[in-house]
């Protein structure tokens, strides 16, 4: 989690000699220091951060189209004690090189599609994470989404797209972040497997899904 950390000032100190008690080192430092903390927020992903899909048996699989699997969810919160914050979620696909483009069909953009590894070279497929029911105690909260630090927010559906974008939530008609100290919600994935003529099935085949979460204060 990236945090912003420290103000620290320094000042000098011209002191004046004074009469015949001047000394031969007329000069000294006065350093002024200090911390200001922002709030320690921590990041908590359900059953270890693992969505597991199991045993897949290859005769299940299409061999000329996708093979959808049904959604899987676990629960997401963050805690930043008793101090609100506003800050942002960025989650990046360490398999990005792998995805299988168009994978998961209409209404998702490919920076909304996670790969999950190509062994021998072969690409498994591909995966969708979605945002749900957000809220910090008994508010509601709605996502927003913005495509990088630089740009200005917009209303998300909880579809979840890859670094540079970030990800938000508010808690009423203007969108911008929330000042919040506590969030819950759902991670919702969604695995789309390849055709069965593109993998290589005279052995077993992975899944392998990998992507980081990163909170950032905003």
């Amino acid at each position: 989690m990236k945090k912003v950390f420290g103000l620290a000032m320094g000042l000098t100190c011209l002191v004046a000699s004074v009469g015949a008690y001047a000394t031969t080192t007329p000069t000294g430092n006065l350093i002024v220091k200090g911390t200001i903390s922002p709030a320690a927020c921590n990041i908590s992903i359900g059953a270890g951060g693992i969505i597991d899909y199991g045993t897949i048996r290859a005769a299940e699989l299409s061999s000329t189209n996708f093979n959808p699997r049904e959604e899987r969810t676990t629960a997401l919160s963050v805690n930043c004690g008793h101090t609100p914050a506003r800050f942002g979620l960025t989650v990046t696909d360490l398999r990005a090189g792998t995805k299988v483009a168009g994978i998961l069909g209409a209404g998702y953009t490919e920076a909304q599609n996670y790969g999950l590894g190509a062994p021998g070279g072969r690409r498994t497929g591909g995966y969708s994470v979605t945002l749900r029911n957000l809220s910090s105690g008994a508010v509601a909260l709605a996502p927003i989404v913005r495509s990088s630090t630089a740009s200005g927010w917009f209303a998300g559906d909880g579809k979840v797209s890859q670094a540079p974008s970030q990800h938000s939530w508010r808690s009423g008609s203007v969108i911008a972040p929330a000042a919040i100290s506590q969030l819950n919600g759902v991670i919702a994935v969604r695995a789309v497997i390849n055709r069965a003529s593109a993998l290589d099935l005279t052995g077993n085949v992975a899944l392998d899904g990998h992507a980081t979460l990163v909170l950032n204060y905003i």
